[in-house]
């Protein structure tokens, strides 16, 4: 028994977007950190806005794979992506309520 391509690719996309989501985090971080003016305050906020979505991204392209896939072996590879796109997802929406809390003061 193996898992299907399609599950193989949508899952390596799907932790390929949760990387580049995770690298805009931290340049938005980098950004925050390097200087605190308006403009570089606003380029954090812009990197963390565009984390989210691919984020959201990868959990729906994961989702998509389990209803065309429904087969054990599928089912539990993608549950162990889903659970990385979950702790990702909870560091991700931290960081950015705390990133909105901070420019509201």
């Amino acid at each position: 028994m193996s898992l299907h391509a399609e599950i193989i690719w949508g899952s390596g996309y799907a932790l390929f977007l949760l990387g580049v989501a995770r690298g805009l985090v931290a340049l938005g971080r980098r950004a925050r950190a390097e200087d605190t003016s308006w403009p570089s305050s606003e380029v954090a906020r812009f990197h963390q806005g565009l984390a989210m979505p691919l984020v959201l991204l990868a959990g729906l392209l994961v989702g998509a794979c389990a209803v065309r896939h429904p087969g054990r072996l599928e089912l539990g590879w993608l549950g162990l992506v889903s659970l990385v796109i979950a702790w990702v997802a909870r560091r991700t929406w931290k960081e950015w309520r705390e990133e909105s809390s901070a420019g509201e003061t």
